[in-house]
């Protein structure tokens, strides 16, 4: 991270305690330094250097060790936020969507790939709400992302896979082959991901690359990401999707004839549910093993 980064982070943290404590920016920065170099700072334009970052402290009743240290507590809890926003989206719920939202002030986050998650998830919430037509999602996420560029890149956040797999749930966006292409090409040629928390993006990414080229009827390729997903998921002890994976695999090898292979990932799907006692789960995969392949299964539940 270049120093005109972290300055930028700092400067965002100190601006939100002094809202937080009722000062103006006027009084706050009266014989310090000037609006202009408070908002280049809060910018990334410019270097903060200790010594104003110590006297800005001292105006909020702090010192500049305070501040530093708990910058990163509050970025922590500023990812979290926002990573409960976006799940409350994707998983549909409104009601805790219309909540959460409120709770998260779009000036005062810190890290670039949170602002970005969070202005795509309002994107997505808006369309949910049918505020918004699917044309108009999809430019305003090509837009946020600059998508052009980002499948240029060699280096990807979570927040910019997260909304690359987006694309996939558009029914008339017409890129998607070559979403598929890169995303693919980032996981086969280990391309550097950015995050310290990629477990379920991952096994998510694989998961929707399966999903794909089971449309497409390329049950090879789909085989290949369902078991590349139950690998990276099995070595990471994440049973994240890992049941839908299992099931992907079957129906791949189902498709390509490889009859005891699908059983016995029909029979691994099967036992992870009774594992996890997931009833609901487990009724349901057992009406898609008949439904699908005439296969009723029945195994003893692992204890």
């Amino acid at each position: 991270m270049r120093k005109f980064d972290q300055s930028r982070e700092i400067a965002l943290f100190i601006d939100k305690l002094r809202s937080f404590r009722n000062i103006a920016q006027e009084d706050f920065l009266h014989d310090i330094i000037s609006m202009r170099q408070y908002r280049r700072y809060m910018n990334g334009d410019s270097t903060l250097s200790y010594l104003v970052l110590d006297k800005l402290a001292k105006k909020l009743g702090f010192n500049a060790e305070f501040v530093i240290m708990e910058l990163e507590t509050e970025k922590m809890k500023q990812t979290q936020s926002v990573n409960n926003f976006y799940n409350s989206i994707v998983g549909n719920d409104v009601d805790k969507s219309k909540e959460l939202v409120l709770k998260i002030d779009e000036r005062h986050l810190i890290e670039g790939n949170n602002l970005l998650l969070f202005q795509h998830s309002k994107n997505i919430f808006d369309y949910k709400l049918g505020n918004t037509s699917e044309y108009v999602t999809i430019n305003r996420t090509k837009k946020l992302i600059d998508l052009d560029q980002l499948i240029k890149k060699k280096a990807l956040s979570t927040s910019e896979l997260l909304i690359l797999i987006s694309f996939f749930h558009f029914k008339s966006f017409k890129e998607i082959n070559v979403i598929a292409e890169k995303l693919a090409s980032y996981i086969d040629n280990h391309v550097t991901i950015v995050s310290g928390h990629n477990i379920r993006v991952l096994a998510l990414v694989l998961e929707e690359l399966s999903r794909y080229f089971s449309i497409n009827e390329d049950y090879e390729n789909m085989l290949y990401y369902a078991l590349e997903g139950i690998k990276y998921s099995t070595s990471m002890r994440s049973y994240y999707l890992l049941d839908t994976l299992y099931y992907f695999a079957a129906a791949a090898s189902h498709e390509l004839n490889q009859i005891d292979k699908r059983n016995d990932y029909l029979f691994k799907c099967l036992s992870l549910l009774y594992m996890e006692g997931n009833s609901e789960r487990i009724s349901k995969y057992k009406y898609l093993f008949k439904n699908r392949f005439d296969v009723d299964m029945q195994i003893t539940p692992i204890v």
